[in-house]
């Protein structure tokens, strides 16, 4: 087999596999597809038998389908009479080069039969064999036809109700600096702590009122701050540097090849037949890989990154309606499995070490990986059960799909073996993965682990310059390195410091009523979380409330790990930069409703609160209390 998807022999198919594999491989046209292509649109493809005299298309009708002949004879016949039948068993081209409508009639001349596929799954083959779209135009079965000349054309009416968001962000992204730079010097604040919190409030108004694309704030930001001086570059360039950007770029890059290979599609055929039919299993399936990854893949960023493109491809497979309820579950699923037990594992995420490195050495013995994981596990169990209350209430709204097992079969045999490339992906995910779960003893940082990874399948040429340059999620990224350079400048002016002193009087609550300081310390995390993103929450509220948990005599780790869960909860987009990429990768095959995903997110949020309640006399009882 060579690495484009071609075999150097058709693999042999029988029942269902003969009724729709072999006339697409068979065909002169579409066998030289590669087979994973092919594979992706199966599901989609129906039978169709027309009498003989019969059309199958008239000329006029709505150009849906491109047609495969299996059995039989077709004529295409014009309008002026000349009529042809053509000789490489293809018709309905019209749907390929996107004409409206039939130039011409199809009659039966023998009983049909045919394979139809639509006309989006023929956009996705063009899409994933750019070549085709020549041969097709070849194949055209009436040369000469001049094209339609009437071709509707739909006007989109804008609503007559103005939408005052974006004015009134402006108003804000203007107002604000203006008002930190006249009140600043009364406050008692420097200059350049002045001078960065106009410029952080500008970006943060445009992050809130989504003004602009996500990453272009952040751009801003950086430029301001450094010609007017605040910080020093190292500080505001450090996010390009930073541990967090390279292995979001090497996660991202090494998930190209898993995607772009075929692998990923592979494995989710492999769930999907081994899966119990049924909506419930085909989720199960979909959070359980999820929360797999969860320990062994240190960045939800990663894991969304690795995930995303099952969804995609699981609502494609199982003809669930775009945004449609079946849609958005798989997607809320596939969300909720790559992030909610990021607290509950060590491993899982990079500032869980921060946490870990801001525990006194005594209790950094105690909370290894296993002990962490057992600490925390009632707290994962209950998140766990309010999902799945919510999934189960969410699934009032049904909608039927039905998954044929048959078809499946053929899809993965259609792919064949395991090429070089999808083999290169595995290898590259099991080093990964090791190096990870090794990482005590080898003493590498799964950035630099990641990195060598990225750089081996470039330097094989199992990711190429193009998709090098087209697949990863630039914007993403500058989006991120432009989170951590505002946080590397808010710390260089001393605005850490001054939050931590205005914090600082939470703490005596700590010790007379942990389940009132845990109420203020959401409210406060939350008006944090407006503005700063997860991590640097984390790390500001962590470094200010740990030590005084020691000084209290509590256990640092709960008042850690209840930061940790509080500051990853999220109410509006632009908080969560995961969320973000999450969107912005299924946004482009328009998958799920996005109100009734966030609507889900916010009584998620109201569940993991109700979980560090409830761990209460559980920690009590482990004697942490």
């Amino acid at each position: 087999m060579t690495d484009n998807g071609q075999v150097d022999s058709q693999p042999k198919a029988n029942g269902y596999e003969s009724a729709f594999v072999e006339p697409l491989l068979g065909n002169s046209v579409l066998g030289q597809c590669s087979y994973e292509s092919l594979a992706r649109i199966l599901p989609h493809v129906t039978e169709r038998r027309i009498v003989a005299g019969e059309k199958l298309f008239s000329a006029g009708e709505t150009a849906d389908n491109f047609f495969i002949v299996c059995a039989g004879t077709v004529q295409l016949k014009r309008s002026d009479s000349i009529a042809v039948t053509p000789a490489n068993g293809l018709c309905g081209e019209e749907c390929l080069i996107e004409l409206p409508a039939y130039l011409s009639d199809a009659v039966a001349i023998a009983d049909l039969t045919v394979l139809a596929i639509p006309k989006r799954s023929v956009r996705a083959l063009l899409a994933s064999n750019p070549s085709l779209r020549s041969l097709f135009l070849q194949s055209f079965a009436l040369p000469g036809t001049e094209l339609a000349t009437a071709i509707s054309t739909k006007h989109q009416v804008g609503s007559s109700k103005q939408n005052w968001s974006k004015p009134l962000g402006w108003l804000a992204t203007i107002l604000l600096p203006a008002l930190t730079l006249w009140l600043g010097p009364d406050s008692g604040l420097q200059q350049n702590a002045t001078l960065f919190l106009a410029v952080f409030l500008a970006t943060v108004s445009m992050w809130v009122f989504s003004l602009v694309d996500e990453f272009v704030p952040g751009i801003f930001a950086i430029f301001a701050i450094l010609i007017l001086g605040v910080a020093p570059p190292s500080a505001v360039l450090a996010g390009f540097a930073s541990d967090g950007f390279l292995l979001a770029m090497s996660i991202l890059g090494l998930s190209t090849v898993i995607v772009a290979s075929g692998l990923s599609y592979r494995f989710l055929l492999w769930l999907l037949l081994k899966l119990p039919n049924g909506e419930r299993w085909e989720n199960l399936g979909l959070l359980l890989t999820g929360i797999l990854l969860t320990p062994v893949v240190p960045s939800i960023n990663g894991r969304v990154a690795l995930l995303a493109p099952l969804a995609i491809d699981m609502v494609e497979i199982l003809k669930c309606k775009g945004k449609g309820p079946a849609a958005t579950r798989l997607a809320i699923t596939t969300f909720t499995g790559a992030s909610m037990l990021s607290a509950v594992f060590l491993s899982s995420k990079s500032v869980n070490f921060v946490i870990y490195g801001l525990l006194p050495i005594q209790s950094q013995a105690q909370f290894q990986w296993l002990f962490w994981l057992f600490a925390s596990v009632v707290a994962g169990a209950l998140m766990m059960t309010f999902y799945i209350g919510l999934f189960v209430w969410m699934q009032r709204h049904k909608e039927v799909h039905v998954l044929a097992k048959n078809q499946v079969a053929a899809q993965l045999k259609l792919l064949g073996p395991l090429r070089n490339r999808e083999w290169s992906a595995v290898l590259g995910m099991a080093v990964f993965m090791l190096a990870v779960l090794t990482a005590s003893m080898h003493k590498i940082q799964p950035p630099w682990i990641a990195l060598t990874i990225l750089y081996a399948l470039l330097v094989y040429g199992f990711l190429d310059k193009k998709e090098f340059k087209e697949k990863i999620d630039w914007p993403f990224l500058v989006y991120l390195a432009g989170i951590v350079g505002l946080v590397g400048a808010f710390n260089s002016v001393g605005l850490d410091v001054w939050l931590s002193d205005h914090l600082s009087g939470l703490g005596g609550f700590m010790r007379t009523n942990l389940p009132l300081f845990i109420a203020l310390l959401a409210c406060v995390i939350f008006i944090i979380r407006l503005a700063v993103p997860i991590s640097t929450t984390i790390v500001i509220t962590a470094a200010v409330f740990m030590p005084l948990a020691t000084a209290s005599g509590l256990n640092a780790w709960i008042i850690g790990f209840i930061i940790l869960v509080l500051g990853e909860m999220w109410f509006f987009p632009y908080q969560c930069s995961y969320y973000i990429q999450f969107r912005d990768i299924l946004s482009k095959s328009n998958v799920y409703d996005e109100s009734q995903f966030l609507r889900f997110n916010a009584l998620m949020n109201v569940g993991k609160i109700a979980a560090i309640y409830v761990s209460l006399p559980y920690w009590e009882m482990m004697g942490l209390l």
